[in-house]
């Protein structure tokens, strides 16, 4: 059996409590070792944010303080060019290479998956859980040459333990009704007393560096 590290990549624009309830989910769902949080730095499909990559980090590292299996991992932030997946796995893979790697994304992303750089190879280097919506169809649609590969969400953590990459697997959640985008939307508009979404700690941040104070794009 191989320790399981969680891979949660993300703009984390801003970070929010609806995130660390996830990697909390999943960290308990799983049996993980830790979940590393990875701050995109160029999206390759989204705007860049108006935030910087830096102060997002930031805000990550605030988040997660006292959360002891959490880990924030810049190795976005490091290189240069579009935040690919398929390069950041790579790179985890060679840092650890007798661990298993899971990586987590939503059901939105996996349905776009044959539009990511490289996407098929994303198996040979991670397991996936994709975060399935309470609300979707019960079953997962899967992508070709992902079928046969799926397990249920209750053999995970043996099977994802066992192995060290190549299985998919999902969790359903009823997603929090909190959101990035609705938050920068109530920071732009200073209502600051009425958030309580996020770590005390980042709104704090959000307010010493003057974050957000604009309309806010993706």
């Amino acid at each position: 059996m191989m320790e399981l590290i969680g891979i949660f990549g993300g703009t984390f624009n801003p970070i929010h409590n609806g995130h660390l309830a996830l990697a909390q989910s999943v960290l308990e769902t799983l049996q993980c070792t830790q979940i590393r949080f990875v701050p995109a730095a160029l999206p390759p499909h989204k705007t860049a944010p108006a935030v910087t990559a830096q102060h997002r980090a930031a805000m990550v590292k605030l988040a997660i303080q006292g959360h002891h299996q959490f880990v924030l991992d810049t190795c976005e932030l490091d290189r240069q060019g579009p935040s690919y997946t398929i390069e950041t796995l790579h790179l985890l893979r060679q840092r650890f290479p007798h661990q298993s790697l899971c990586l987590l994304m939503g059901q939105d992303s996996y349905q776009k998956l044959p539009t990511w750089h490289r996407w098929t190879a994303l198996l040979d280097y991670a397991h996936l859980l994709v975060i399935h919506r309470a609300e979707a169809e019960k079953t997962l649609s899967l992508h070709a040459g992902h079928r046969g590969k799926l397990i249920n969400i209750e053999d995970a953590p043996t099977a994802f333990s066992t192995q060290a990459h190549g299985l998919i697997s999902y969790l359903t959640q009823t997603p929090p009704a909190i959101s990035s985008t609705g938050l920068r939307a109530s920071l732009a508009q200073h209502a600051l007393n009425t958030i309580t979404d996020m770590p005390a700690a980042v709104l704090q941040y959000i307010q010493q560096h003057h974050l957000y104070q604009h309309p806010a794009r993706e």
